[in-house]
């Protein structure tokens, strides 16, 4: 067989017609910058972080991003009479009723999630939520027959949904999304960012935090996992490089109540109708946002042993310490990517 080869083709000065637009229009990418925003959405300070080519891109991204935080908690917000959360239960105890495609979302999540937790997580604990905020208010626990009859109106399984629709069972139900809409808003607040093509972003609710595409030149948005009540001063306990997944800390720091010198926490036992009572932290990863912050929530209420397999059905991982300091790290899939791992104690 003969092995050739051809001249090589002249060189000519035509122009791609992209490359001739360019030169036309003296069009050149601009760099991308950081721009944070920040605003108080849903009871918490709301941080919007964005890499864009323009402050004026940039601001009206963040703004949209806001607007959608601010439209979810007129949705799903407990404290709101008129939110369509709070107004579900009384227009529902008779028949069905149709809810809006977002809050259908989110309480199709949680009772599924409410389901793979045995009950650890529920959104129907309601009454027992405001029966705790009074606890708080007065440093004293309900009476027993008081604590009973909220119990009595609770439960995850009194809430069917079908078809986009909801029906409360149990009459006189409250519905408590506190442990799941901030980080389903986070996520969705990045999914608007990246609508207005900024998809380098990052949304944080306090402790639920949803990350976009990395950052320039970075493996992804570094991210400090901090033990609940360690404060901003001390060292974080590991530091994570997040990119597109959420990642939510639950624990009793900043919430809880001291009653004859037991303290409870924020987060409800829904065996008891108490706060928990263990001290743990616990920061989860999810590619869901939701996810995240749920599971979180849901893994300070369960035995940390089951763990494991709540994750791995998941597709997460979580950070686990305990009120002695002892460090527990489940992650089945080898979903965090660490900067600086934590030390195992």
């Amino acid at each position: 067989m003969n092995v050739g080869f051809s001249p090589p083709a002249r060189r000519t000065r035509t122009l791609t017609p992209l490359l001739l637009l360019l030169l036309l229009c003296g069009c050149t990418a601009q760099p991308l910058e950081r721009h944070e925003f920040s605003r108080l959405c849903m009871g918490v300070r709301a941080r919007v972080v964005v890499y864009s080519p323009t402050e004026e891109h940039a601001t009206a991204a963040a703004q949209a991003a806001f607007a959608e935080l601010a439209r979810l908690d007129s949705m799903m917000s407990d404290y709101q009479p008129a939110s369509e959360l709070s107004r579900l239960p009384a227009v529902s105890h008779s028949s069905p009723v149709r809810v809006s495609e977002d809050l259908y979302l989110v309480l199709s999540r949680a009772s599924e999630l409410s389901e793979l937790t045995g009950g650890a997580f529920d959104v129907t604990l309601g009454p027992l939520t405001r029966l705790w905020r009074e606890t708080r208010r007065s440093g004293t626990l309900p009476d027993q027959p008081t604590l009973d009859a909220a119990r009595a109106r609770s439960g995850y399984r009194y809430l069917e949904l079908k078809d986009g629709t909801a029906r409360a069972a149990q009459p006189e139900m409250q519905l408590d999304l506190g442990g799941i809409a901030k980080g389903f808003a986070a996520e969705r607040a990045v999914q608007v960012l990246r609508s207005r093509s900024l998809p380098i972003s990052l949304v944080a609710l306090a402790g639920d935090v949803y990350a976009g595409d990395a950052p320039p030149g970075a493996e992804g948005w570094r991210v400090e996992i901090r033990g609940d009540r360690s404060g901003e001063d001390t060292p974080p306990l590991g530091i994570l490089w997040l990119t597109r997944a959420g990642v939510s800390t639950s624990g009793d720091a900043n919430q809880h109540a001291v009653v004859g010198g037991q303290r409870y926490s924020h987060i409800l036992d829904p065996r008891t109708g108490l706060g928990v009572r263990s001290s743990r932290t616990v920061t989860v990863l999810a590619p869901r946002g939701m996810d995240a912050d749920a599971l979180s929530t849901a893994l300070c209420v369960l035995d940390p042993a089951g763990a494991r397999e709540l994750l791995t059905r998941c597709q997460a991982a979580a950070l686990i310490v305990d009120e002695s300091g002892a460090i527990v790290v489940v992650d089945p899939f080898k979903k965090l990517r660490w900067h600086t791992q934590p030390v195992l104690r």
